[in-house]
């Protein structure tokens, strides 16, 4: 039995080591992503299926995409890009469903994204662990063993605790904000188009308005997204969207695309022609706030959680999870399950070190809000209020 749960202890560490390598998308793979040519893979697309409807199709952009077209999960990096989905009905309802939930999670653990990106971590602790069981066990001596009492790690464990919480609570708030934020990018944006085409009968000036608007959402995306992924796609959106290109130049060639964006906002609203100019002073609070609300999203892409608590909790985490197998030692040994404490310090390093790594997700959440689909939302508002083809990326 314990050469048993060595073999199968050996193989995680192997599975970890090498199982999985990092996704990396050349330009051929972006191009052709949507297209999903292959078939779906049945063992690693458990936790993808969420991103398929009933029908079958693959929802274009989607992990699932993603899965499809590479042949593996993408994790790390490389994922953030297909986890932007907007949830609609059908989405919920495959959320909500608990009839195979917990079967499929456990089954997808270690295709997980998560599990990937603490490989290096929780195979560290196995080997501390590891190492341990095999120099304790080999020992001729009792005053030879790698031990330590219990006692400091029951104590500390609610500070590292307190410390994984606030870290989380945090990091989730500034997602939260982000969102609240781009909610009120949207709603406002919208409402600008709304009361342009109410308050003047100019349609060709108030289309050139509600471009603007969106023009402004969408120099505030390119902002906070990756110069390499967004670069090159905001100026061909956006040259393609604003007609009189001087403008459009002018924008691009911006020490600051969203203050230039910003005024030309102000400029095209008070150049409406309207019969009642009081109105355009009450369309002006919207312009006020959309300025708010990129300010608030710089400030949360500008200013991590503070470093001297994240490297602290960091210092403090690892070096508790790498000296636990010291201190479980006597408990395992004298169970008589001394093999056992390999997995069961693995299994603890996943969980903990899980838990910093989600907060490290959460900290930064532009790369994973579906930032495209707000600037749409204002585009379709515009053709909706104002006209002409409604257009999406």
């Amino acid at each position: 039995m314990a050469k048993l749960v060595f073999l199968a202890t050996l193989a995680i560490i192997h599975l970890q080591c090498h199982a999985f390598s990092p996704c990396k998308l050349n330009h051929a793979h972006r191009l052709s992503l949507c297209q999903a040519s292959k078939p779906v893979l049945s063992a690693r697309k458990k936790e993808n299926d969420d991103a398929i409807s009933k029908t079958g199709e693959v929802r274009e952009g989607s992990l699932a995409a993603a899965t499809k077209m590479l042949g593996q999960v993408p994790y790390g990096e490389t994922s953030r890009k297909y986890r932007r989905t907007v949830f609609r009905h059908n989405d919920w309802v495959a959320h909500r469903s608990s009839s195979s939930r917990i079967l499929n999670n456990l089954q997808s653990m270690f295709f997980s994204g998560v599990v990937r990106q603490l490989r290096p971590q929780v195979t560290a602790v196995a080997l501390v662990a590891l190492l341990v069981l095999t120099w304790n066990w080999s020992a001729p001596f009792n005053n030879l063993l790698i031990t330590l009492p219990t006692l400091p790690f029951t104590l500390s464990s609610p500070a590292l605790g307190l410390l994984l919480v606030f870290r989380t609570n945090a990091a989730y708030t500034r997602w939260m904000s982000g969102r609240d934020a781009w909610a009120r990018i949207s709603s406002h944006g919208k409402n600008l188009v709304r009361m342009a085409s109410v308050f003047s009968s100019d349609a060709v000036a108030v289309d050139a308005f509600s471009k603007v608007v969106w023009l402004y959402c969408r120099t505030v995306m390119n902002k906070l997204s990756s110069p390499e992924e967004d670069e090159e796609v905001y100026q061909e959106q956006v040259r393609e969207i604003i007609e009189y290109s001087a403008t459009v130049e002018n924008i691009i060639s911006s020490p600051d695309r969203v203050m230039a964006a910003w005024k030309e906002l102000s400029i095209q609203l008070h150049s409406l022609p309207t019969a009642d100019p009081k109105s355009l002073i009450e369309t002006d609070k919207s312009i006020i706030i959309l300025g708010e609300c990129a300010s608030t999203c710089e400030k949360i892409y500008s200013s991590p959680v503070p470093l001297v608590y994240t490297r602290h909790t960091a210092r403090f985490l690892t070096l508790w999870i790498l000296l636990l197998p010291c201190a479980l030692w006597s408990s395992f040994s004298g169970a008589g399950a001394v093999w056992a404490m390999v997995p069961a310090c693995g299994i603890m390093a996943f969980f903990l070190f899980g838990v910093d790594e989600l907060a490290m997700q959460l900290e930064e959440p532009f790369s994973i809000l579906p930032m495209q689909a707000f600037c749409d939302e204002v585009l379709e508002a515009s053709t909706i209020l104002v006209g002409g083809e409604p257009k999406a990326w």
